[in-house]
């Protein structure tokens, strides 16, 4: 089975503590120095249960961890990463460091701050992050310890013109790698929600942007094999959820949200209206459609109709695996309109995928919401 990264319950205390003590041995530190530091730092229960601590396994058994608290409003903390020594070399320190990114972002954080010894601060700086000072470090003949950051906003680009093709004849290998074990995951997801359906959906695989242009190569797989990569941590880095949602504005300016239905695989999230691509965009020519299933995951959602207001700007949003195609629409109605129009329709569906329509004046008003980064990026892009 493949490696999932998820987050620690409070039973791995003292695996995650064997790991810490290991991985910080395996630099050959002075003996009286590490058994100060054995001595000192341990993972808890109570650390488990106050902040996120995620955990990469294979076969149920813990190779390395990372965790991460909240200093202030913007900024999160990487408290600490360690992965075994005999894990090495593997991508496990680079996997949980995206997920330890991924998990300041849903804090709402955009900077993500460390300290890291003279020996893996080369990695750090090989993923992004800078140092703003330096201190001497507790070990006799170590190098000094670097405080790093790193900017977590996802990048925002304006598109002029979107490209791309489907892949008749690859297949997606973490899929067919983890048949069983993808099976498994789906069995559990449907007894929770019967909703779900095991439907095909498109995976992005590569993708170049330039000039305001992107293209991009795409994949059949299963929704459940999505799901699956998508609650295991993202192990296959290489790919890339893509996907376009409409971005109503109203006649005030004010931007209008959906809150997904509890029988949906976002239940609870709040985000632009728009979904995974599927058999449905794929053209005869082979092409994907991106902009005809924006147009369709609109109606689903809210009733609403591209053509019911004027098309504005399109932007291609990086967010970690999330690559988000974001049109803008202007709708001539008031905020409350859109909403009582989006909620007259709801009231007509057996199972409609919206919650309700949430009004966005500022980044402030999804702070108590659950938020994808790349929603609260474009929310800061549009209203700022």
């Amino acid at each position: 089975m493949h490696c999932q990264m998820r987050l620690a319950a409070k039973s791995q205390a003292i695996a995650l503590t064997d790991i810490m003590h290991a991985a910080k041995g395996h630099w050959g530190y002075d003996p009286q120095d590490m058994q100060e530091f054995r001595d000192h730092w341990k993972i808890t229960p109570e650390m488990i249960e106050a902040d996120p601590i995620l955990v990469i396994t294979d076969h149920q058994r813990p190779l390395g961890f990372a965790r991460i608290t909240r200093e202030n409003a913007e900024t999160a903390l990487l408290d600490c990463l360690f992965v075994l020594p005999e894990a090495h070399g593997k991508g496990h320190g680079a996997w949980l460091l995206e997920g330890a990114e991924e998990a300041a972002k849903r804090m709402q954080c955009t900077r993500m701050r460390l300290e890291s010894d003279a020996n893996t601060a080369p990695f750090y700086q090989h993923h992004g992050y800078h140092s703003t000072s330096n201190r001497p470090s507790a070990f006799k003949g170590a190098g000094p310890i670097e405080h790093m950051q790193k900017d977590l906003t996802p990048q925002i680009h304006e598109i002029a013109d979107v490209s791309l093709n489907l892949n008749t004849s690859d297949c997606w290998d973490f899929a067919t790698n983890n048949s069983e074990a993808i099976k498994e995951n789906w069995r559990t997801l449907i007894s929770d929600n019967p909703d779900l359906w095991d439907g095909k959906v498109l995976s992005l695989y590569q993708y170049s942007l330039d000039q305001k242009q992107f293209s991009g190569d795409l994949v059949e797989i299963n929704y459940s094999e999505f799901l699956a990569w998508r609650d295991w941590g993202f192990p296959d880095r290489s790919t890339k959820n893509l996907f376009g949602c409409a971005v109503l504005r109203s006649s005030q300016g004010h931007l209008v949200f959906g809150k997904m239905a509890g029988n949906t695989a976002t239940a609870g999230q709040v985000y632009p209206p728009g979904g995974n691509l599927d058999l449905n965009d794929i053209t005869p020519a082979g092409k994907v459609d991106i902009f005809g299933s924006i147009a369709r995951e609109l109606e689903e959602e809210t009733g609403l109709t591209l053509d019911q207001g004027e098309l504005g700007d399109v932007f291609a949003i990086e967010d970690g695996p999330r690559l988000a195609i974001a049109r803008i629409l202007t709708l001539q109605l008031t905020s409350d309109e859109i909403l009582s129009k989006i909620a007259h329709f709801n009231a007509n569906q057996k199972k409609p995928e919206l919650e309700e329509a949430v009004i966005v004046k500022s980044r402030e008003d999804l702070k108590d919401y659950s938020v994808p980064p790349y929603a609260l990026a474009l929310t800061a892009h549009l209203l700022n």
